[in-house]
């Protein structure tokens, strides 16, 4: 285990756990999706301080909104959050989509720098799904591409989709890019992006989304795990 995405979720006193799908387009609606990205972000720093003092240095993923991707105060502000949170921001990965890479090219190239300079980590989430980024993939500051789980879910048994997430795997090496597969659900996903030489994977199979107390008691389950799919 190297690290984990930070969730967004809605406990609700009602209704009970309420998924983002249902409230995130309405944050949207009212404007206050940087409040939320926001929120989930100093939350994901406090974790991420909590967990360095303990001797744990995990990465953390965070969704950027658009609305922050395209705002120049942002990467001070992070910094900022962090230096309150004791959170060294080389463990911190923002994670873009290739739809928020289409707007001002200049202004985004611009952030993105900035962050690099602050030792931000950037991830390309859900590559393959948006808009062609190809062309702009030497250009911007990018580490890390994620392969969308629509096409590593079931690619043990589907041609297309196993040609798709081989691909990317080999772009992304020749590009010296980490690459990480989303939607890995059963041992089929696992054993085939094992034999694909995807280094690095995340969904159900590993683990379901959990509070970030309950970490630490479920790590050494999948260490029990891990080493049993090793042998």
């Amino acid at each position: 285990m190297i690290g984990m995405e930070s969730l967004v979720r809605w406990r609700h006193p009602q209704d009970g756990l309420v998924m983002p799908g249902q409230f995130i387009p309405m944050a949207e609606e009212a404007g206050v999706i940087s409040e939320l990205s926001r929120a989930v972000l100093a939350n994901a720093l406090r974790d991420l301080g909590r967990w360095r003092a303990e001797g744990r240095q995990w990465d953390v993923a965070v969704n950027v909104s658009t609305k922050d991707f395209s705002d120049l105060r942002f990467p001070d502000h992070l910094a900022e959050e962090a230096a309150r949170a004791g959170a060294p921001l080389q463990h911190l990965i923002l994670e873009i989509t290739e739809s928020q890479m289409a707007a001002d090219r200049t202004l985004q190239l611009d952030i993105l720098t900035r962050l690099r300079l602050k030792r931000v980590r950037l991830s390309i989430d859900d590559f393959g799904t948006g808009y062609s980024f190809l062309s702009q993939l030497r250009e911007f500051p990018v580490d890390e591409l994620k392969i969308d789980r629509s096409f590593v879910h079931g690619a043990a048994r589907d041609t297309q989709l196993a040609a798709i997430v081989q691909s990317n795997i080999r772009l992304a090496s020749e590009l010296g890019l980490r690459v990480v597969a989303e939607g890995v659900e059963d041992l089929d996903d696992w054993r085939f992006l094992r034999a694909a030489g995807c280094t690095y994977a995340q969904g159900y199979f590993v683990a379901r989304p959990m509070p970030g107390a309950e970490l630490v008691a479920w790590e050494a389950d999948w260490r029990s795990r891990r080493s049993e799919l090793a042998a």
